[in-house]
């Protein structure tokens, strides 16, 4: 089969991955721009994100070259899939210690409240349980970003992208 060839597997057209060719195709990391050669050099950029990539035709496989954690996909003839490089250990750390951030301060705050609870004649807001789901919203909030910057999801680099760009246009 040649580069440009199609073909069907569980009904979906399949091509080979022939960025030489002029071809364009989807970014794997924003999914919402095209990887297109960069001018003078032997690498690929997107056009909306601005990632650079190392293409390996053999293999099919794009990696970026300009992040800090290693990234890479496999073209599958219709789709990106992506590559796990041995990130599986640093993958349990981060979610052991993101549930450790989100549970222990939160458990902490509760724990005061039902230690030392409120007066009882008082009959306003119960504070520690509010400090506590306070508490628990802010550290979810930043174990959240913590993730969604490790895994780079498209949705959260395209927002990412979309807000620098606002900011860009923005005086001052």
């Amino acid at each position: 089969m040649g580069s440009g060839d199609a073909f069907l597997s569980q009904g979906k057209p399949q091509r080979r991955l022939n960025l030489e060719a002029g071809e364009t195709y989807e970014c794997p990391v924003c999914r919402h721009g095209q990887i297109q050669p960069m001018t003078l050099m032997d690498a690929y950029a997107c056009s909306f994100c601005r990632h650079i990539f190392d293409v390996n035709l053999d293999q099919q496989t794009v990696h970026v070259v300009d992040g800090v954690q290693s990234m890479g996909w496999r073209w599958q003839g219709w789709r990106w899939q992506p590559l796990y490089q041995g990130r599986g250990d640093i993958t349990l750390t981060l979610w052991l210690v993101g549930v450790m951030l989100v549970i222990l301060p939160a458990g902490i705050v509760a724990m005061g409240g039902y230690v030392f609870p409120p007066l009882e004649d008082y009959s306003g807001l119960n504070w520690s349980l509010a400090w506590a789901i306070a508490t628990l919203a802010a550290h979810s909030a930043m174990v959240g970003w913590l993730l969604a910057e490790h895994y780079q999801f498209p949705s959260y680099v395209l927002m990412k992208i979309r807000l620098q760009r606002l900011a860009d246009r923005l005086p001052g």
